[in-house]
Formats: structure tokens, C-alpha cells, sequence
């Protein structure tokens, strides 16, 4: 059985993920409409794996993705940032990683949420969620518009939802993805940053006796409205590890958004490190596991990385 969906004409070079992404583009639908009556932006009585405190829009996002991908048999596992462990659906192949309201608490004050997803192949156990399984990413933005942005193996896309005519419009983007100056950064931590990324900070800052523009600073503290500007822009986005406790490997996930926002940037010919090495290549232990991110064009993630190799 697989899930058809009446308001996305979309095939995928691989046919068996027809239905997981209806069943991921109807679940975007739903939350979508719930967002836009302002309905569930207050506080549950609960927290998700993390630690983080959720809304109501959390969990009701987080079953309407449940609801969807249960109606298609290659959906294996799901894991996501509201559940604690692996959830099976399935004996099919696929397993789908999400966080089903990312930037949930920027929505509170207007800023854009959305919702990322990954899709992995042979993927039974925390430590088969890395970047060499995963063959589709992206994600939702749930703003004026509801838009997708996503990877289908190598081919990137955007998806715009007409409200009027309740379907979607699926485009190709074209690569590679822009380059610009800009850097998506929260440089309220920079004082409890390592010495290296404090360093290089200041360089990117740097008007070189006024020769030189410096990069404009940009931050809404929603990874998916950062990674839609970067996509339409170039540039960086980052959230480093800090050192204060809580933030020693950073804030954000790798299994549900740090690698598959790598992919969909990987795919537009851009890149991503922890600092040390690919976010697509660094080895998952646990499912709700932390990382340090930097994502974007990739003369500039290559310039991190020999930043920090130049420190030790």
C-alpha cells in the first residue's frame, strides 16, 4: 500500500517515495491550517527527548506526520525530535527522520517555523541514521506562504502550496546555489565560543582598512526560515558548540536536522562540517545526538574548517 495524495503531482526518480512524500506534503497541510487560526501556540504540560519545553503545535505536529506516513507500507521506522526512540510502522524499507516544528518558539513571536524531514534507506538502528544511508531531504516553511525545499537523491526542488486551488507547485532549482557574504549566526554567544571560531568570527567582520565589505550578520533563530534565505542567498549558517554548559556539541540534532539540511545543501553543490569533518560523514550514536553545524557555500565551510585545524 502506498499513500496517494490528491494535491501533489510529484514523481520521484524513485517511485517507492511517492507516497512518503504525500504522506509528508498532506501532513505540512494540516499544520499548516492549524497554524494559520493561531491555534496551538500555547505550552504543554510536557517536554520533548531534548529537554526542550513543547507547544501544543509540537505534538499536534508530530501525529499529523504520524497519521500520514502510517498509511504507507515502505515506511519502516520514524524517529523524531517529540518521541523517544524509534517508532515501527512497517517492514518496508524507508525510515524517516523529522522534526516536526522546528523554530517553534520563534512562531510565537511571528518569525517563520517549519518542519524538516529526512528519508533513509537501511536503517534499523541509531548508527544507520548517517549521511551515507539518507536519500532525501528538506523542509517546510510555514510562513505567508507554505513552501518546501527538498532533495530527492540529487535533484533539488521547490514545492509552493496554492491555498485557493488546495495543490502544489513543484519546481526544479537550479544549481549550484547562490554565494553572498552573509553569515546566520547568533553572535550573542561569541565570548563562550572556542578561541579558533571567535577568531575567524572577527575575520568575516573585518572591513581589511575599509577595502573590504564585511559580511552582513543575519539570525531569526528558526533553521528552516536561515536555510531558506541561504538557499535563495549563499553564505553561512551556523550554530556552533559553546562553552557553557548544555552547549558543548551545540543545540541541534543530528539525525533529524543536521544531516538532512547537508543533504539538500550538498545537493545544490554547497557543504557542511562540524568543524572537523562532513556532517555526512560523521557517525550518529544515538538518535537524538548533538552536534556543532556550520552549512553553506563550500569555499566557506572549507575556510571553517582550516580555521580550526590552524588553531590546534
Amino acid at each position: 500500500m502506498s499513500f496517494t495524495s490528491a494535491t501533489l503531482d510529484f514523481a520521484s526518480r524513485n517511485s517507492e517515495l511517492n507516497g512518503i512524500f504525500a504522506g509528508l506534503f498532506e501532513a505540512a497541510q494540516d499544520i499548516y491550517a492549524v497554524l494559520k487560526k493561531g491555534a496551538g501556540l500555547k505550552f504543554a504540560a510536557t517536554g520533548n527527548e531534548s529537554g526542550d519545553d513543547q507547544l501544543e503545535l509540537d505534538i499536534i505536529a508530530d501525529e499529523a506526520f504520524f497519521k500520514y506516513l502510517s498509511q504507507d507500507n515502505h515506511v519502516r521506522y520514524v524517529v523524531s525530535e517529540e518521541r523517544p526512540g524509534l517508532s515501527k510502522l512497517s517492514d518496508g524499507p524507508y525510515s524517516i527522520a523529522l522534526d516536526p516544528l522546528d523554530g517553534s518558539k520563534s512562531a510565537l513571536i511571528g518569525i517563520p517555523s517549519g518542519a524538516i524531514f529526512g528519508v533513509f534507506e537501511n536503517a534499523d538502528e541509531a548508527a544507520d541514521f548517517n549521511g551515507g544511508n539518507i536519500i532525501s531531504g528538506g523542509f517546510f516553511v510555514f510562513g505567508m506562504n507554505l513552501e518546501a525545499y527538498f532533495a530527492d537523491g540529487p535533484d533539488v526542488y521547490k514545492g509552493i502550496y496554492d491555498q485557493a486551488e488546495k495543490s502544489w507547485e513543484i519546481i526544479a532549482l537550479p544549481e549550484p546555489m547562490p554565494s553572498a557574504d552573509v553569515l546566520a549566526i547568533n553572535g550573542a554567544n561569541q565570548l563562550v565560543w572556542d578561541k579558533w571560531l571567535q577568531d575567524h568570527y572577527l575575520s568575516l567582520l573585518d572591513t581589511k582598512n575599509g577595502t573590504v565589505k564585511p559580511h552582513n550578520m543575519r539570525w531569526f533563530a528558526s533553521m528552516v526560515s536561515d536555510l531558506k534565505r541561504l538557499i535563495m542567498q549563499g553564505g553561512i549558517f551556523a550554530y556552533p558548540g559553546a562553552n557553557r554548559k548544555g552547549y558543548e556539541s551545540g543545540h541541534l540534532r543530528l539525525v533529524y536536522e543536521a544531516i538532512p539540511m547537508s543533504f539538500l545543501i550538498h545537493a545544490m553543490g554547497g557543504s557542511s562540517t562540524n568543524g572537523d569533518q562532513s556532517l555526512l560523514e560523521t557517525p550518529v550514536s544515538e538518535l537524538h545526538q548533538k552536534t556543532p553545524v556550520f552549512i553553506g557555500n563550500a569555499d566557506k565551510i572549507a575556510a571553517i574548517e582550516a580555521a580550526k585545524r590552524g588553531s590546534v
